[in-house]
């Protein structure tokens, strides 16, 4: 009887410690502050601008979170023992969105994708994004204005750009060139000028390329024979 009585607390107690580390994983407070202040650049409105997206999120490796944040929100919670999570996606398609494209998300050092499509953010695109470890970009369909910034040629980790069907300015930043990884590139109909940079030639990995309705004069495609793995032009 004392044995099982052991036994019956002692599974308890894993119990405890089990759903307890995984309810306990959070956010740290400085991206918590990044991701209100990015909210309320993008004008999104009826959230708590002081919750934890993370909050509900299991201290698996990533995971979307379970309050009002899933299917927008996911985190990665295998940080320090599966007590500290980090955003690694954010995804706010068609949410009626009319802010502007938020500098702040710099502030989630580990986000990894940002889709912001069919919405109505207006603005430029932040060259501060140029830090980050992105692997997708989506911002199709929205209202953006300025150029291109060349610091989007420092993700090396980019393997997906999508800025079609936009109000940009500017030619295309030979930077582009410098996205070892990049598979996905849409640009057409954003309103930007050619010519198409020589670089982009560089891009073997490139499978999938849309970047016609360029403004301006034309001008030749550039040679694409280190373009290997093409697929659709």
């Amino acid at each position: 009887m004392l044995f099982n009585r052991f036994l019956c607390t002692s599974f308890l107690l894993f119990l405890f410690f089990l759903f307890g580390c995984a309810s306990s994983a959070t956010l740290p407070t400085q991206e918590v502050e990044a991701f209100k202040v990015a909210l309320t650049t993008l004008k999104k409105t009826n959230v708590a601008f002081n919750e934890d997206p993370c909050e509900g999120s299991s201290s698996g490796s990533e995971s979307s979170t379970i309050n009002r944040w899933k299917d927008v929100v996911t985190c990665d919670c295998s940080f320090a023992s599966g007590t500290i999570c980090h955003v690694t996606k954010i995804r706010l398609k068609e949410n009626n969105l009319q802010g502007s494209l938020p500098k702040e998300f710099v502030g989630l050092t580990f986000l990894q994708e940002i889709d912001l499509s069919r919405n109505y953010l207006n603005g430029s695109i932040p060259p501060e994004w140029g830090v980050l470890p992105l692997v997708n970009i989506s911002l199709l369909g929205n209202r953006l204005t300025g150029p291109i910034p060349k610091e989007i040629g420092n993700i090396k980790t980019l393997t997906s750009l999508v800025l079609e069907a936009n109000e940009l300015s500017g030619e295309l930043p030979s930077e582009l060139g410098n996205l070892p990884n990049i598979k996905q590139m849409f640009i057409q109909a954003s309103g930007l000028v050619g010519p198409i940079p020589i670089s982009i030639d560089s891009l073997a990995e490139l499978k999938d390329l849309r970047i016609s309705d360029l403004n301006g004069p034309e001008s030749s495609f550039p040679p694409l024979k280190n373009m290997k793995k093409m697929e659709t032009l």
